[in-house]
């Protein structure tokens, strides 16, 4: 038994005749009696019987009547809370970043979003970009923000931001009060920079092969914070990007903006093509779409 074959059979019950229920159903009238004929078979009892040429159902038609009643009740019902979810803008997501992302860009525009579309839940799960694209590829997350690499060929993504990179070093060195620095001129300091989670990382240590040698490691972790600590004791240098100091500032520390292949942090939207997107998500792309930072370029 389908909706279509119930709605059939009550409009007969209600208007007595095949011929008027065919009428306001705009249906034939033999389809409406194959429709009864079928669920006559498939429950073992007849539905109709006809008196004074009315059809009237029977005792069987009678308890399918008043379940079906109840059954069209709740179909109506999930129906309307369908479509009012949709006008409503209710749902969830998964929402995938790194803890460096949430802190440069998403303090302001996550709260503003949800005061915009209160009735929507973000999900947000955190970790390096390198994880975080590991999750977009076997669709755990909905849209996540990562780095712009060649990775992305693969998904669906569109541009965020662009941001300079910074030589993190203590007010102390040498170079703390150079216009600009690269990445061969730091290949006798310690690095603390993030783990192997982060493209950050292998963008740090590819750069640092690209000049010529291979980086004194100080400190590997997932905490931006740990490491800007390490530079402002003197004992390491560090290169992250630059709205993170611009959040954080430590009196203690010099940024100095790099010139060779580490000098921009290119950031993107990405998401699975393969996976269906949630409305919500849609809400929330389209949003952060229209309320993008500026570019440092």
């Amino acid at each position: 038994m389908d909706i279509k074959q119930l709605t059939y059979f009550m409009a007969i019950a209600q208007e007595g005749s095949y011929s008027r229920a065919a009428e306001k159903l705009d249906v034939s009238q033999p389809a409406l009696s194959i429709a009864v004929k079928k669920l006559e078979e498939e429950l073992g009892v007849p539905l109709f019987y006809t008196f004074d040429r009315r059809q009237h159902p029977t005792d069987g038609g009678l308890r399918l009547l008043e379940g079906g009643r109840r059954l069209m009740d709740v179909y109506q019902q999930t129906l309307e809370e369908v479509k009012a979810s949709t006008k409503q803008s209710a749902g969830s997501f998964t929402l995938g970043l790194s803890p460096l992302f949430g802190a440069c860009f998403f303090g302001d525009l996550i709260p503003s979003f949800s005061a915009e579309y209160p009735n929507i839940h973000i999900h947000m799960i955190e970790d390096g970009a390198h994880k975080i694209n590991q999750r977009i590829e076997e669709g755990s997350v909905d849209l996540a923000v990562t780095l712009k690499t060649e990775a992305l060929s693969a998904f669906g993504s569109c541009h965020f931001s662009t941001q300079r990179n910074v030589a993190l070093l203590h007010k102390s060195h040498p170079l703390a009060e150079a216009g600009t620095v690269t990445v061969a001129q730091l290949r006798e300091d310690p690095f603390a920079i993030f783990n192997e989670d982060f493209i950050l990382h292998r963008q740090i240590l590819s750069a640092c092969r690209a000049a010529g040698f291979r980086p004194r490691i100080a400190l590997l972790s997932s905490q931006w914070d740990f490491m800007v600590e390490l530079v402002a004791r003197g004992r390491a240098v560090s290169i992250l990007p630059k709205p993170v100091l611009d959040k954080h500032p430590e009196p203690n520390i010099r940024c100095i903006p790099l010139t060779d292949s580490m000098k921009y942090w290119d950031i993107a939207l990405a998401w699975n093509k393969q996976k269906y997107m949630p409305r919500a998500c849609e809400l929330f792309l389209d949003y952060v779409r229209r309320n993008l930072p500026p570019d440092d370029l």
